[in-house]
């Protein structure tokens, strides 16, 4: 029941049903449906999963009005321009600003929230990557995967503290520290081929949509 539900969530979005948003929404109805088919669904469950939910989602929200306020201030003071005339003056050659782009999205992804990060690095990388002539649509894959290996990274790492949670209490963070580092190296080693081979991660959005 639960890999039917995954699928399910995964195709509605591949095949364009539904919106990631909609999909979500679909994940959520049908978890509560497995629950009820499996017996686990009560009152209790449900209000903790509901206070849950509402702990994270105010956390982030707070993140994200920080971020989106921070990033206003330093736009409207002018820091994507001096960015950009930075890069120009600067011999650094172009890959080497991205490189340095993803080192700087993997820092933060062991701190802060991507929906945080987006908002504080969007206006100011993404004119830049642009100037320098790269696909805006292969350095948001560059992002997503530098984000998720930065999720498996001490000193924070949320996916470890997600693992942790349903984990035998035999399992401490520590193991889970020392579990991630071979899922991170191999993170990093297919980030560096989607810098160097572009078109891994382009050839499928220019089959559907052209070059």
């Amino acid at each position: 029941m639960p890999g039917t539900l995954i699928v399910t969530v995964l195709a509605c979005i591949i095949l364009g049903i539904t919106t990631p948003s909609e999909a979500s929404a679909i994940g959520a109805a049908g978890a509560i449906i497995c629950a009820a088919i499996y017996r686990t669904l009560n009152f209790k469950m449900m209000k903790d999963v509901l206070l849950d939910t509402t702990k994270i989602m105010g956390m982030l929200i707070w993140i994200t009005l920080t971020a989106i306020f921070f990033s206003k201030v330093y736009i409207g003071l002018g820091a994507g321009f001096l960015l950009q005339d930075l890069v120009e003056d600067t011999s650094l050659a172009p890959m080497a600003v991205i490189v340095s782009m993803l080192a700087c999205y993997y820092v933060l992804g062991m701190f802060l929230d991507d929906f945080a990060i987006v908002f504080i690095t969007v206006p100011l990388f993404v004119p830049v990557v642009e100037m320098l002539g790269f696909d805006p649509v292969w350095f948001a894959i560059l992002f997503i995967v530098s984000m998720q290996s930065a999720y498996l990274t001490p000193p924070f790492g949320y996916n470890l503290f997600y693992m942790r949670s349903v984990a035998p209490p035999s399992v401490t963070i520590y193991d889970l520290y020392l579990a991630a580092i071979p899922f991170i190296l191999l993170q990093i080693f297919g980030l560096a081929l989607l810098v160097m081979f572009p078109q891994i991660a382009l050839w499928l959005p220019e089959l559907i949509y052209g070059p």
